[in-house]
């Protein structure tokens, strides 16, 4: 038996320097647009593979980084659009806005730093039942069917609920943050 390995093409060297090079800061941008930190890891993933497939796309002398970050963002918004069938994400007013403002990984961080506590404000001004019933769903991540049951309700019912609160956190975070200094 030879000790021989396979050549490596000189290409995926060069994607293989731009991965290590990024990996971390990619990841930490992928959490800062709301991904659970169980998920970060596989969505980093998806990026890099999405990037790897599109690589011919990727303009030379530009900013591999900014590209990534670009591709990550419409990842997670596809992740937001399918949160119905995967609770990977954050509830859906922080990262709907997270995802709108997020340009760099500093604004994410700020935007991260701004409005989580503009959301526990607003979260805590919620009548006690709409703030156990998004405790309950999303925080304790109970199933939508199972909780409706529980509580004697539809579940599409419960849904619209759900959905009801959330614009009302969403529109309470979003007029706090139009109030607050920059």
């Amino acid at each position: 038996m030879s000790n021989l390995q396979p050549p490596v093409l000189p290409e995926v060297e060069s994607f293989g320097a731009l991965v290590r090079e990024h990996q971390a800061g990619l990841r930490a941008f992928i959490r800062m647009l709301g991904a659970e930190a169980a998920s970060v890891d596989d969505l980093a993933q998806e990026v890099f593979l999405v990037a790897w497939r599109r690589m011919a796309d990727f303009e030379v002398g530009t900013d591999f980084g900014k590209w990534l970050r670009g591709i990550a963002r419409h990842l997670l918004a596809n992740e937001r659009r399918k949160e119905g069938r995967r609770a990977r994400l954050l509830p859906g007013a922080v990262a709907d806005l997270l995802l709108e403002h997020a340009e760099t990984e500093s604004a994410a961080a700020l935007n991260l730093r701004r409005l989580v506590p503009l959301m526990e404000e607003c979260v805590g001004q919620l009548p006690p039942r709409n703030r156990e019933l998004l405790q309950r769903r999303y925080a304790g991540s109970e199933n939508a069917a199972d909780l409706a049951r529980e509580l004697r309700m539809r579940a599409d019912t419960l849904r619209q609920t759900l959905l009801r609160i959330r614009i009302v956190v969403k529109e309470c975070i979003e007029r706090k943050s139009a109030e607050a200094p920059a």
